[in-house]
């Protein structure tokens, strides 16, 4: 009798270790972290300045399955409308706050946060002026689409609050930005 046992509890394990093993594959989990990068069209909402490139990094940590923390780093440079070589080139350094909802293969979220905003004018490659510092804020949300368990790609729309800037007169320096990026988890 002891003999059959064994068999029959080997096979019992076997067959319960792939759903233990799937249980624990869920991406995002609690504790699992992310890096990414994106591309994209930031459009200032001051008239005087055209829509420009966005370049961003980030890393994201989840403290649950459905909430992360996100810091991150960005570059836009719209241009001067007017103008061939001016630009307000913006460097954003910031953190967000976002809850993504369970989708399958599909993962909407939103979020917010805040940031530090460094704008400088350039003309031809140079400074124009000195740098200003602001505080802004921002507001997204997007979609993330797996491809696999660990890989993602990522769209999302985000409109930053950011204070006026004095270069070459006041100048009203919120947008609305657009991006489509790759999503790498860990």
């Amino acid at each position: 009798m002891r003999m059959a046992f064994k068999p029959v509890l080997v096979a019992a394990l076997i067959a319960a270790f792939p759903c233990g093993a799937f249980a624990q594959g869920r991406t995002p989990h609690t504790d699992s972290a992310a890096v990414g990068g994106e591309i994209g069209l930031f459009r200032p909402s001051d008239d005087a300045l055209d829509s420009g490139l966005s370049l961003d990094g980030f890393y994201e940590y989840y403290l649950s399955s459905r909430d992360s923390v996100r810091f991150g780093a960005g570059w836009m440079n719209p241009g001067y409308k007017g103008s061939d070589d001016a630009n307000l080139r913006y460097i954003r350094v910031g953190g967000e706050l976002i809850h993504n909802w369970e989708g399958g293969s599909v993962h909407p979220f939103v979020g917010a946060g805040l940031g530090v905003y460094i704008m400088e004018p350039r003309g031809d490659g140079e400074s124009l002026a000195d740098s200003e510092s602001k505080i802004g804020g921002v507001l997204l949300g997007g979609a993330e689409f797996f491809t696999s368990n660990t890989m993602s790609v990522k769209g999302e729309i985000s409109y930053h609050l950011i204070s006026n800037v004095d270069h070459f007169g006041p100048a009203n320096p919120d947008g609305l930005k657009l991006t489509i990026g790759l999503k790498k988890y860990f």
